[in-house]
């Protein structure tokens, strides 16, 4: 599982070229349009989402891939919480800019902060990380294309330089599909050579999410400890 840099995950909306009053089009600027501009109205109408989560994790070092999965889970506004299928993996709570990160392994939970981690980067267009996508990236749309369900666009995000994510990642690919406006796939490449690949699905939308999810509690028996930021 992606480690504190986190997963599903970053984040996604509008732009337009003018120049002496006169608006010029590049290619895939429509596309991009029709995009960022539904995918605004899908999260405006969003209030709760829950998905089935594949993660594919492919390291420069290893040459066997790790596969883990999970259940995903959002309530707006601003809660999130990752929920693996096994135990070696972690588990990440996001509530109220508050991030916690527990390791059933070990036994311990890890706090943060958002702004310590900017979590919400790698949210990629679930909840208000919509709202984000052109202030952090270089974003391209390609045309669109059929699946055997849906209709589906690939957008290229690439980050832009002084943002938190500038160094880190080289760019996130992400699919998304035009009936729900929501990503159903995603790929992290970073910086290292390293690949995160994500898939999305069995989405529930607007359905009832007990808040006892994200209630930040400390199980029994595990240690708590503060987030510490290492040196590259």
């Amino acid at each position: 599982m992606v480690t504190s840099r986190f997963l599903p995950v970053l984040s996604w909306i509008l732009c337009a070229l003018l120049l002496a009053g006169v608006a010029f089009s590049k290619p895939g600027d429509e596309e991009k349009k029709t995009v960022l501009a539904n995918m605004k109205s899908a999260n405006e109408a969003l209030t709760t989402l829950q998905a089935r989560m594949k993660q594919r994790k492919i390291s420069s070092f290893m040459e066997k891939e790790v596969v883990t999965r999970a259940r995903f889970y959002y309530v707006k506004p601003g809660k999130y919480r990752l929920d693996p299928s096994s135990s070696d993996e972690n588990e990440y709570i996001i509530n109220d800019q508050q991030v916690w990160i527990v390791n059933h392994k070990n036994k311990t939970v890890t706090t943060t902060g958002e702004s310590e981690l900017n979590v919400s980067h790698y949210m990629m267009g679930f909840g208000n990380s919509a709202d984000q996508l052109e202030t952090l990236f270089d974003v391209q749309v390609d045309p669109r294309t059929s699946d055997k369900k849906f209709g589906s666009y690939r957008m290229e995000l690439t980050p832009l330089k002084n943002t938190p994510l500038h160094g880190k990642l080289e760019k996130i690919i992400v699919l998304i599909r035009d009936d729900l406006w929501l990503p159903y796939g995603a790929e992290l490449q970073e910086s290292d050579g390293d690949a995160t690949i994500w898939e999305f699905s069995d989405f529930k939308l607007n359905g009832k999410i007990k808040d006892d999810l994200f209630r930040l509690e400390v199980p029994d028996g595990y240690q708590l400890k503060k987030y510490e930021k290492t040196n590259p």
